[in-house]
């Protein structure tokens, strides 16, 4: 669908706008760092102009830890901020921004068309989002006050680490050690997965995913389908991003709400809309 392309371009560089680093050699830090956009898009990338959800989730836990004095009270308000943001959004349109302005997304739908043989991930899979939200981005960082999904997600290393060492900035950057060339493995196997297997990261890993997929059931925003036009020919699997047949579950968790579906549709059973309140 070229306008979820025009769009999903169009986020990515809004959220990360290269042409004002290279006009000042220096790291941008605008006003807005402090927003929530709905999208995995990395803080410590130099360019970001908003801030990642999960990472901002993380960094919520970690105050509330307590291990940092004094802290305790910004932590809560920062959690009641992104869960409060964060469900905003999921409640209106459910998970259609993974589909529509996700710069991690759209870097998955674009490697998965190189012509190399599909690796098709097991329906259990998905359940590795909710265990890498509950586990990686809430325990571990309550537990050690570190942002460790952050420190290890593909999406930092490429926005973030990567950048920096191609283009650093004017302050000296700490020397490279084990830790970046293992996060830059990390990053180099799944953009190898990106080839293989439809959105493996969305589907498997990513805790935004998890957080927005789980107001597909009650957003404003539904799929539906007509059970007497759909004859189940598949063909709405064949170009779906996640890999799903929308006709069993118009309110799937998986369902990104990219409508490639209802374009593919040839019967026209599958259509999307805001429900009446």
């Amino acid at each position: 669908m070229r306008g979820r392309r025009i769009t999903q371009l169009t986020a990515l560089l809004a959220l990360n706008p290269y042409f004002l680093y290279f006009g000042s050699r220096s790291i941008y830090q605008g006003g807005m760092k402090g927003l929530c956009v709905p999208g995995l898009n990395c803080n410590a990338c130099p360019l970001t102009v908003f801030s990642c959800p999960i990472g901002s989730l993380q960094h919520s836990f970690s105050l509330l830890s307590g291990k940092v004095k004094g802290y305790v009270s910004r932590g809560l308000g920062a959690l009641l901020y992104v869960l409060g943001s964060v469900g905003l959004v999921g409640v209106v349109v459910g998970r259609m921004p993974c589909g529509w302005i996700c710069p991690f997304g759209f870097l998955q739908d674009l490697l998965y068309k190189v012509p190399v043989p599909e690796l098709r991930l097991p329906r259990r899979a998905a359940w590795g989002r909710y265990a890498f939200l509950l586990g990686l981005a809430v325990i571990v960082p309550l537990l050690t006050a570190e942002s460790w999904f952050s420190r290890l997600c593909p999406m930092g290393a490429l926005e973030g680490g990567l950048f920096l060492k191609a283009v650093p900035p004017r302050d000296p950057l700490p020397p490279t050690g084990w830790f970046f060339w293992m996060k830059i493995a990390i990053l180099l196997a799944f953009l190898l997965w990106f080839m293989f297997s439809r959105r493996p990261f969305c589907r498997a890993v990513c805790p935004l995913g998890a957080m927005l997929g789980a107001c597909n059931r009650i957003s404003l925003y539904r799929m539906r389908v007509d059970r007497e036009k759909c004859d189940t020919c598949g063909k709405c699997r064949k170009v779906c991003p996640v890999d799903i047949d929308i006709f069993e579950n118009p309110d799937s968790a998986e369902c990104i709400r990219c409508l490639e579906c209802r374009r593919a549709c040839p019967r026209g059973a599958i259509t999307g809309g805001f429900r009446a309140l």
